[in-house]
């Protein structure tokens, strides 16, 4: 009886096969268009002009949104982890709008390196002028 069964669930899983790919081969799946690459990102970049004060403004802009910061103790200097009080999960989340908000990526080697504002600003500085 086991062999019975166990040929009729080889069969069945067969025929479920040959089914699910009939029906792929004849069912299109709509894919939309990527939306333009540039639309809704801003690149920061040598060219862009941006001064080293407006990267630092908007670092520490960035960091007193994050809700998990009392914005008054964000400061050039605060370190993330000793006066903001960030765990390591807080700092990943805070890296990612970082990355997000200028549009690059920083290895996380790097990532650990970067303690407060002043880091992330001279990080992201550092990226424009080598682009």
């Amino acid at each position: 009886m086991q062999i019975v069964f166990g040929a009729f669930t080889l069969y069945a899983l067969l025929n479920m096969q040959s089914i699910r790919d009939s029906i792929l081969r004849y069912v299109r799946v709509r894919r939309y268009p990527e939306p333009w690459p540039f639309s809704g990102r801003r690149k920061m970049c040598a060219s862009s002009g941006s001064k080293p004060e407006q990267i630092m403004e908007q670092v520490i802009g960035l960091v007193k949104k994050f809700d998990k910061i009392d914005a008054a103790k964000v400061t050039e200097t605060a370190d993330f982890q000793k006066d903001l009080s960030l765990d390591s999960l807080d700092r990943v989340e805070l890296v990612m709008a970082f990355e997000e908000e200028f549009s690059i990526e920083i290895p996380e080697e790097k990532a650990d390196k970067l303690t407060c504002c002043a880091d992330v600003a001279k990080y992201i500085i550092s990226g424009t002028v080598e682009s």
